[in-house]
């Protein structure tokens, strides 16, 4: 997994940096996981051909469907959408209404996907719905998404966790929580930037003066 590094210019917000740095861990998570969801689905789909008939649909909705057409069309699949085909639907669903910009509906379509996704997608639901949050105004609530998460987080995500967690609460002026994400990852040696963290840090607690 590639290193991330906080080197954008300063007139980025902490979260564009976030996201900025960022997209290729996450990409590649989100990869993992919906490759093992596909994975499930296929092998589940000989078993009945209503659920091939329901893959057929979210396929058809993906293939034809643009712009609000689209997402209308996925918010009323996922509603009767079988087990199986629910969680790639959603996360469709999640890419297509941030891609639009709207976030409320973005956001609710992570929150499920947390709530009902399979292992490994679950946590990458999470982080996409603070994103989805944050981007949408919400920050106070992204934060507290996040610094709920991060110690019930696999270690392998905890330093993306943290590191989005701290720029969602700069960007939120929640300085409690940035100093402790970014104290949390100067101790761990995330990245090898110790000396950014230590500025941030000494940043931060001059604000909180």
């Amino acid at each position: 997994m590639a290193d991330i590094t906080f080197e954008r210019p300063e007139q980025m917000s902490p979260l564009a940096r976030f996201l900025a740095h960022s997209w290729r861990p996450l990409a590649a998570l989100v990869i993992v996981a919906v490759l093992a969801a596909a994975g499930y689905a296929v092998y589940t789909s000989s078993a009945k051909k209503a659920q091939a008939k329901a893959e057929n649909d979210l396929g058809a909705i993906i293939a034809n469907q643009t712009g609000p057409e689209r997402l209308a069309a996925l918010e009323a699949y996922v509603k009767t959408a079988p087990a199986t085909t629910k969680g790639a639907a959603l996360l469709e669903m999640a890419r297509t209404a941030q891609e639009q910009r709207v976030f409320d509906k973005a956001a609710d379509a992570w929150n499920q996907l947390s709530l009902t996704g399979p292992d490994g997608m679950r946590e990458i639901a999470v982080m996409g719905h603070a994103t989805a949050l944050a981007q949408g105004g919400d920050n106070a609530k992204a934060v507290k998404l996040l610094s709920d998460f991060l110690p019930k987080a696999p270690k392998a995500i905890q330093p993306i966790v943290a590191r989005q967690l701290a720029a969602v609460a700069e960007e939120a002026q929640a300085w409690n929580e940035a100093l402790a994400a970014y104290e949390r990852m100067r101790d761990a040696g995330s990245g090898g930037n110790k000396a950014f963290y230590e500025s941030k840090i000494d940043e931060i607690k001059s604000k909180m003066k």
